[in-house]
């Protein structure tokens, strides 16, 4: 297993490299973000400083490292909740959440667009990055001290980025303005809103462009010191990441998911639709994986998917755990990083915190997606709401990602946590009676609490940390959906399986026969679905995987939290205040609950209110008042 345990903090964090007040200076001399289309005078004398050295140039391209999406370090999200708080995953019980006070009640208008306690992606934080962008493509070839191969190393990663920023908006607002250039003063920008085919063409030419770049490497040489620069590895994953988007039937169906009802200038509906279900977009996404997984064959295979080095629950988990938190490792496609050690995370970045306000409260649905250690999907929902007879224990034996993912009861002890040397999350138990889990009341909401980029994070130490915005998994699993699209079961059940069986779960479809998952493409994309939220869970898939699948039944079915009672001898429940387990005492048996969520509920969950609007999200009114070309998404 290739672990790399000590890594040199990226260049881009630093934040005493020379010049740093002239670059600052210089981002806000040409109009970033929100006046992105204004034009302004002085930029040449800006522009001639930095690209008179190849240490500023690349500066100036370390800041733009800054602008890759992270659930925990980008603007315009919903004042501090992951934006899973949105899908079946996760609830946010935090009253002030841009979760609570907008999406839940219905609230989110075109007006309130643009404001980082409200948004789940902010429309003006792309814009700064791509204008960046542009100023580094057009600009490198006249830094004087850098070689041929560093300016096409530049110029790729620099490709790279703006891909991912342009997909981002494309997952949240359909269409966008293609911008190809630097708008210089006096430059008008007469092009409108892309199509959505026209968008995704260009977001795919961005990446081809980085391909193309012979400067461009394969993978990071020096992983030590330069773990998370994006790499053509990182470009090719990130073109088949793109196309699952645009094959997938939010826009390639054969209707759009809603209709105009009124006219209003350059309103176009194949600004949220490709006109129609094509089967050539599976096709591209197809080959995109092919691609992909050829080139890393002739390279090696670089990438691959972090492996267990004990075939026991303790390795299957650490196995996960660097897959998904550790930087600079073989499971890392695209990988930002927005802090060094997760000490200093919790400190500056608070998922910690955020869990302890109640903001990433896991929901029954969710530990319900994780199938038992066997690889057979779970099945005990009969038990709720009974003496459990069978005193079935619902959280023994089951997939190691589920105790890497939420926090829950279990008889064999975990780790230390927070000063307990077992987690008790049952009425009474001693979740409730510890003085050292301040917040309980709210973080434990569900009857389950976080625990994926949590851990202990008071003991969280200094092992390097970093967010994936692409990682191994992801590919595997995107070749499966598109091989499953394309009519290939049999072997989209080995793509999947070889995610599984790094946790030692059985294959998929010898485990779960009556889905017959090799014969019904129906089950098993359904099946891909589920084993995507139980691997990227606060990796922000879930949502944007209900989003693109059209699953509106996940948006509109109320979800719930789990009650859990200790069992008495009698067979019921035991309504002490103090039921933490004595020394010596046996493991006890549980009587479970099934309970709707009622804090925060959702206006979504009401009959009639849910709208095919939600899609998609709403453009910021003052950016189309500004007359560019910019129309809205129907419903808005």
């Amino acid at each position: 297993m290739k672990i790399v345990h000590k890594t040199n903090i990226i260049p881009w964090l630093l934040s005493t490299f020379v010049g740093v007040s002239m670059f600052f200076s210089c981002v806000d001399d040409i109009n970033i973000g929100d006046r992105f289309l204004e034009k302004s005078p002085g930029v040449d004398v800006n522009i001639d400083t930095i690209f008179s050295k190849g240490e500023y140039a690349k500066n100036f391209l370390w800041q733009l490292y800054n602008h890759v999406n992270s659930p925990f370090y980008t603007d315009n999200q919903l004042n501090s909740s992951p934006i899973e708080v949105l899908s079946d995953i996760l609830h946010s019980h935090c009253t002030w959440s841009g979760a609570n006070e907008y999406y839940y009640p219905g609230n989110v208008t075109e007006d309130s667009q643009g404001d980082w306690m409200r948004d789940k992606f902010g429309y003006n934080s792309v814009w700064g990055a791509i204008r960046k962008g542009w100023i580094l493509i057009e600009n490198l070839d006249r830094v004087p001290d850098l070689t041929d191969g560093e300016i096409s190393q530049l110029k790729g990663e620099t490709y790279v980025i703006m891909a991912t920023r342009y997909l981002d908006a494309l997952k949240n607002f359909g269409g966008l303005p293609l911008v190809d250039h630097v708008f210089q003063p006096g430059e008008n920008y007469t092009r409108r809103r892309g199509t959505v085919e026209q968008t995704v063409h260009f977001i795919d030419s961005l990446i081809v462009n980085a391909i193309d770049e012979p400067g461009l490497p394969w993978r990071v040489q020096d992983v030590e010191n330069w773990a998370g620069r994006m790499t053509k590895g990182g470009a090719m994953a990130l073109r088949a990441k793109l196309h699952l988007f645009a094959a997938s039937p939010l826009f390639n169906d054969t209707e759009p998911y809603m209709q105009y009802t009124g006219e209003a200038e350059g309103q176009d509906v194949l600004h949220i639709w490709t006109g129609g279900r094509k089967q050539e977009y599976w096709e591209k996404c197809l080959q995109a994986c092919e691609d992909f997984f050829r080139l890393n064959t002739q390279n090696a295979d670089w990438y691959a998917l972090i492996q267990p080095e004990t075939e026991d629950e303790n390795g299957y988990s650490q196995a996960f755990r660097e897959a998904y938190w550790y930087r600079g490792n073989s499971e890392k496609l695209i990988e930002v990083h927005f802090a060094y050690t997760a000490s200093e995370w919790e400190q500056n970045y608070g998922i910690g915190t955020q869990s302890h306000m109640g903001h990433t409260n896991p929901t029954l649905e969710y530990m319900e997606m994780f199938p038992m250690a066997n690889g057979k999907n779970y099945s005990y929902q009969n038990i709720y709401g009974t003496n459990n007879p069978g005193n079935i224990d619902i959280f023994a034996n089951r997939d190691p990602r589920l105790y890497e993912s939420i926090l829950v009861s279990r008889e064999r002890l975990r780790e230390d946590y927070m000063g307990l040397q077992r987690v008790e999350i049952w009425k009474g138990g001693n979740v409730y009676n510890n003085n050292n889990l301040n917040g309980w009341t709210i973080r434990f909401a569900t009857g389950m609490a976080l625990f994926k980029w949590i851990l202990d994070y008071w003991k969280m130490g200094n092992q390097p940390v970093s967010y994936s915005y692409m990682r191994m998994a992801e590919m595997h699993l995107i070749y499966a959906e598109a091989l499953a699209e394309t009519g290939n079961l049999s072997k989209a059940c080995e793509e999947i399986n070889k995610v599984r069986a790094r946790v030692g779960l059985g294959k998929i479809e010898v485990m779960n026969p009556e889905l017959q998952l090799t014969t019904n493409k129906e089950n098993l994309i359904r099946e891909i679905l589920r084993e995507r939220a139980v691997e990227f869970g606060m990796e922000d898939q879930r949502l944007y995987d209900i989003i693109r699948r059209k699953e509106v039944d996940k948006f509109t079915s109320p979800l719930h939290e789990l009650h859990t009672w200790r069992k008495t001898a009698d067979g019921q429940k035991d309504t002490r205040e103090d039921t933490q387990l004595q020394m010596g005492e046996a493991y006890p048996n549980f009587i479970y609950e099934k309970v709707q969520i009622t804090a925060g509920a959702r206006r979504w969950w009401e009959p009639g209110f849910w709208n095919n609007k939600w899609l998609l999200s709403p453009l910021p009114r003052a950016e189309i008042n500004k007359g560019y070309g910019l129309t809205q998404n129907p419903g808005w």
